[in-house]
């Protein structure tokens, strides 16, 4: 493993890999911001990070895309598909051909940007399989390598979907996802390490289980604080922003087609993507609890992400229960709006803060989350969310006491609707719980905290 020194952090070059970077996803949000601190916080040049991913939303000299590395290409959905039967016959033989053909481009990125640091995002989830197993392999053959820091962001250990998996594929898991070869490894949260033991245990591999043991820290999701105070939401720029949301995400249409006017209506945000685990359909129906009780003539729920890769039709699924509970509430004025169905150059991390200007509230029912990258970014923006209790939200994030509404089960009552509408109902009570969040960010959640940790991770060398 490579030496370094502090003093050696702005030289070095940095090579980052994932399946892709700029999008909405929480490990493209995590990304960007380790990259801001690389920059701002440790001085290393922008010129001295690159990046090799399977897609880029944005062009840049410094990203290089290899569409095989990327979690839709047609072969790691192959083996996704076959994760519990198995691959066998020519499904083996293209998977390793595609494997190949990563790891030889993982060497030539090395070798042209002449990296001494490789920084890898989610290398323990079957998502990056391909990529995973053919950078393992890389190290394994490689005589000079760089170091290799694992963020570890989510796992097969911690999905349901991936608990059973058939014997080709386990080998391949232990093998490379993320297999024996990391240096240094970044959880995001306090469970994994012990969770990760267990991957441990099967590698059977005692000096490399030691190795893990003195080499790994936990830094968890940190939230960019783009205003002080919610009177900051005034501000004449959002207001500009705010106005082209209204227009462009068909908000202004809605309210001409029922006559209504902005003050009429209460807005709710969903900011996550749409996959079955952020349990919208939850959302949906304390949406439709709280319409039925607040003082307001109408409520947009704003679904902010993008759909996700799970099987079946999630969304389609969500559209039908929102038509379902209208009939069950007797209303025909509330409306269910996916971003992904407009065009706009508003910003996936810009609809917080308009939200929130709109005097929204949140809504966040994840059942699981590797810790909560777009929970922190409503609270920064000022919103106040109603939040399910999932594991690492009781373990990491209920002791720095933000001001939130949680719900420990899936069941709508009148206390945590009721304390919604408090909070909507009171501007003094609102703007007291959003500066007090706002507060805990600052202190408990900058990213000067990825900087100091991520500069260990650097210079640790195993005793």
């Amino acid at each position: 493993m490579p030496k370094f020194q502090k003093k050696d952090i702005p030289k070095l070059k940095y090579g980052i890999i994932h399946s892709q970077v700029g999008f909405s996803d929480g490990v493209s949000i995590v990304m960007q911001q380790v990259e801001e601190v690389m920059v701002n916080e440790m001085g290393i040049p922008k010129s001295n990070i690159n990046y090799l991913v399977g897609k880029s939303k944005t062009n840049s000299p410094r990203i290089r895309q290899y569409k095989p590395m990327w979690h839709k290409f047609k072969i790691n959905k192959i083996v996704e598909g076959a994760f519990e039967k198995g691959l066998g016959g020519y499904k083996t033989e293209i998977v390793e051909k595609t494997i190949t053909k990563i790891k030889k481009e993982i060497s030539r990125f090395v070798k042209e940007k002449e990296i001494d640091v490789l920084i890898v995002h989610n290398a323990s989830h079957p998502v990056n399989f391909l990529s995973s197993v053919a950078l393992s392999r890389y190290l394994r053959d490689e005589k000079k390598k760089p170091k290799y820091i694992l963020w570890w962001h989510d796992s097969h250990l911690e999905r349901e979907r991936y608990q059973k998996p058939a014997p080709d594929i386990k080998k391949y898991l232990l093998q490379g996802v993320p297999g024996p070869r990391v240096d240094y490894v970044i959880f995001i949260n306090s469970l994994q390490f012990e969770m990760a033991q267990k991957y441990l245990k099967e590698l059977r591999n005692k000096k490399y289980a030691e190795k893990i043991f003195n080499n790994h820290d936990v830094v968890y999701n940190t939230a960019t604080t783009t205003i002080d105070t919610v009177e900051d939401l005034k501000k004449d720029e959002l207001s500009e922003r705010t106005d082209k949301f209204l227009s462009e995400f068909g908000i202004n249409k809605i309210l001409k087609e029922n006559r209504l006017k902005l003050d009429d209506v209460q807005f709710c945000i969903q900011h996550t993507r749409i996959v079955p685990r952020k349990r919208i359909d939850f959302a949906l129906e304390y949406g439709h609890a709280l319409f039925d009780k607040a003082k307001c003539k109408a409520m947009i729920f704003f679904v902010s992400g993008h759909s996700g890769d799970e099987k079946g039709n999630y969304k389609r699924e969500l559209i039908k229960i929102n038509e379902r509970l209208k009939k069950v509430y007797g209303t025909e004025k509330f409306f269910l709006v996916f971003a992904e169905d407009f065009e706009s150059e508003i910003k996936f991390e810009e609809m917080p803060p308009i939200i929130s200007k709109l005097n929204g509230f949140a809504t966040y029912f994840s059942e699981i989350e590797g810790f909560g990258n777009n929970l922190l970014e409503v609270l920064a923006a000022g919103l106040i969310p109603v939040v399910y209790t999932y594991p690492v939200f009781k373990k990491d994030i209920a002791k720095y006491k933000f001001n939130t509404i949680t719900m420990k089960e899936f069941s709508i009552d009148k206390e945590h609707v009721d304390a919604m509408i408090k909070v909507i109902e009171s501007d003094k009570l609102k703007k007291e719980w959003a500066n007090k969040n706002i507060e805990i960010l600052k202190k408990k959640f900058s990213h000067n905290l990825i900087a100091r940790k991520l500069k260990r991770a650097i210079i640790r060398n195993h005793l």
